[in-house]
């Protein structure tokens, strides 16, 4: 259970994200959010990254609504998920994010919930939700890995998330990271040595190396899971739709170039 704690107990600097929002006039946000609609994928993400690594909260915010919307989750939205330097403002906007998604694409996830105050982070009113959000966090005091716990958070779901993670997905996301470019230049490689074509070219080999690479990183997300969990993963990180059967294809190049480099991982 999260522990008591006033949520007028706060640290120098922090300010919740409501305190921001409710200077702004509802329509001035909506016109804000119908801007961004007209954005590409990469465009509305690059430029997520941007404010968020300015402390341009209010515009990293509106960013995030637009890609939960979309379908992208939290994880992907950016470069490198080591918090160890962010700020308690932007730890709780990391925070928002994860709990916005989870509200979204994960709302049945309140029925195993055991505490009431953590049932209404995932399907309370919004502000019921903004008022445990900032009880939750507690002003930067409580760790990630306390809130993983209380809401009772799948594998599946700590990996969506960019912040709610515990000590496990972290140590594995880390040790993808690790091996990513080692990875890279394996299957750059393995392609290398692929007679060309008119059909395959410089160009069709380059994007069967990102796509490969990119199917590598999902398939050590989703484990065991099947050619289906794969592609979805790999549409939310890409942003490009593939069937199961183009990934379980590729999945397979992937995994015996690496065996023959006696690279397994």
């Amino acid at each position: 259970m999260i522990p008591g704690s006033p949520v007028t107990d706060t640290v120098q600097g922090f300010a919740p994200l409501a305190s921001l929002l409710c200077q702004v006039a509802p329509e001035r946000l909506l016109l804000a959010q119908r801007r961004l609609e007209g954005l590409g994928r990469e465009e509305l993400i690059g430029r997520f990254r941007e404010a968020f690594a300015n402390d341009n909260r209010l515009v990293a915010h509106i960013m995030s609504v637009e890609l939960t919307w979309r379908g992208v989750p939290p994880c992907f939205r950016h470069e490198c998920l080591a918090w160890d330097g962010a700020s308690v403002n932007q730890r709780y906007d990391l925070l928002m994010a994860d709990l916005a998604w989870l509200r979204r694409w994960h709302s049945d996830h309140a029925k195993v919930v055991r505490y009431r105050r953590c049932r209404v982070l995932i399907a309370g009113s919004d502000t019921q939700f903004q008022r445990e959000s900032e009880y939750a966090y507690w002003s930067g005091r409580r760790p990630a890995w306390k809130l993983v716990g209380s809401l009772s958070l799948t594998e599946h779901q700590q990996w969506d998330c960019a912040w709610l993670r515990s000590a496990p997905i972290k140590k594995k996301a880390a040790m993808i990271d690790a091996a990513s470019s080692q990875v890279l230049d394996v299957l750059r490689a393995d392609l290398q040595a692929t007679r060309r074509t008119a059909a395959f070219g410089e160009p069709e080999a380059e994007a069967a190396l990102r796509r490969r690479h990119a199917l590598w990183r999902c398939s050590r997300v989703v484990g065991e899971g099947s050619p289906t969990a794969i592609a979805t993963r790999y549409t939310q990180l890409t942003g490009d739709p593939i069937t199961r059967q183009l990934a379980a294809k590729h999945v397979e190049k992937m995994r015996s170039a690496l065996a023959r480099s006696k690279l397994t991982r």
